[in-house]
């Protein structure tokens, strides 16, 4: 018999029996007992995960779900803990009304549940299994048979066609259907301790650019720069990040998402900073643009058109406005000041749990034209207006925001201004 067949869930106290964790059992809102293992390590309490879970059960229960097979390493990040920079090998986990979540990944990155994550239970794929094909296993180990519906996340880039096809295949009688909004609506609205941990992470991003910019002088070359601001982020306990910090000088600070590249730092350039930080997955990001020297008028005239489109965002944000409006009010900012035309992209982006390849989680929500949903008090976003002007220059100041009850706050301290040395 394969092993496809034959492989059963595995409970994550069999195989970390030196891990120093506790198994309690929770009582779920709805009715039911469930098992969490907790321990120092966890990003997070085990009521805040508990409140997720619930969230998403809750959601689930309004779909009619069944059960969730949660691919993307934000969302299971988010649900569980469980975090590695190995998520180019296949990880699901597997939720649902009446069962404990069982994370069905590489069975050389198991140790890292009892590591990171609070679930009990995984099955772990060989490196000769066919992923997928354990997966339909595991559905039916649970009992998702004959007229089940299952949430699939058929708008994520790890969910493939030929997984989609290997499941439905193997479960004819199951419905699978696209549920991977249930997890971005869940993770729009930042919690108390989200909004804790991303404070964390704009203390460290606002040493790091600081020290960056304060290495900027004629004769330093952008990688010292961007070495600097390495350094810093990396020795005060963050994170490998979603995206490299953009670092550049002169000219090429109009191109868009470009890094470091040995470039000198001239008497008369701009240096321009876009770096984000992360702690536990939770980014944080900022844009700065600083002066070598006194920047022309038209130079000044851009910058403080971007300054003053975030101003503008930031004044016009609380809840109950759209998406859209607060772009439309930011870019007009821009378009009276003459620059419409290098600010080519959406006002700003929701942000959060992150992996490479972006710190962001723009696909969740974005303030941008056509998007008409309501903001909410707790959403975060990065509000990034950029100038770009071909092989000339490029401008861009940025905040990382929260909304409140009222308006909106930043998580930066570092000042929004234009500063030249």
């Amino acid at each position: 018999m394969s092993t496809e067949t034959t492989k059963r869930i595995t409970a994550v106290a069999d195989i970390a029996t030196e891990a120093a964790f506790e198994t309690v059992t929770k009582r779920l809102a709805g009715g039911g007992d469930f098992e969490m293992i907790t321990h120092h390590r966890l990003g997070f309490s085990l009521e805040e995960y508990l409140r997720r879970y619930e969230l998403v059960l809750a959601a689930m229960a309004e779909r009619g779900l069944d059960a969730l097979c949660l691919r993307s390493p934000e969302n299971i990040t988010y649900m569980t803990g469980y975090e590695t920079p190995g998520y180019y090998k296949y990880h699901c986990l597997v939720m649902g009304p009446g069962f404990d979540p069982v994370l069905i990944l590489r069975r050389f990155e198991s140790l890292n549940i009892p590591e990171y994550a609070w679930i009990p239970s995984f099955v772990p794929v060989d490196d000769w299994e066919h992923p997928p094909t354990l997966t339909a296993h595991v559905l039916r180990l649970l009992g998702l048979g004959e007229g089940t519906r299952i949430g699939v996340e058929k708008q994520g880039w790890f969910y493939t066609v030929e997984e989609h096809e290997t499941l439905t295949r193997a479960l004819p009688s199951c419905t699978f259907e696209d549920a991977i909004d249930i997890l971005w609506n869940a993770r729009m609205i930042k919690s108390g301790e989200e909004i804790a941990m991303m404070r964390r992470s704009a203390a460290i991003l606002d040493k790091a650019v600081q020290s960056g910019m304060d290495m900027c002088a004629p004769g330093v070359s952008d990688d010292r720069v961007n070495a600097e601001v390495n350094r810093v982020l990396l020795e005060n306990t963050g994170e490998y990040m979603g995206l490299p910090p953009f670092i550049l000088s002169g000219p090429r600070t109009c191109l868009p998402h470009q890094t470091a590249r040995g470039e000198t730092i001239g008497e008369k350039d701009l240096v321009y900073f876009e770096v984000s930080c992360s702690q536990w997955r939770y980014a944080v990001a900022i844009m700065r643009t600083l002066f070598i020297g006194e920047p022309d008028a038209r130079q000044r005239a851009c910058a403080e058109a971007v300054i003053g489109a975030v101003d503008r965002a930031m004044e016009v944000i609380r809840p109950g406005v759209t998406s859209e409006e607060v772009d439309r009010e930011a870019r007009a900012v821009v378009e009276k000041a003459g620059f419409g035309d290098y600010f080519r992209h959406r006002l700003g982006y929701s942000i959060g749990v992150n992996y490479p390849p972006d710190w962001g989680e723009g696909e969740i929500i974005s303030l941008r034209r056509g998007e008409e949903r309501e903001l909410r008090a707790g959403m975060t976003f990065h509000m990034v207006p950029l100038c770009l002007l071909y092989r000339d220059y490029g401008v861009g100041f940025s905040e990382t925001i929260r909304v409140t009850d009222t308006g909106c706050e930043r998580f930066s301290s570092l000042p929004r201004e234009v500063v030249v040395k």
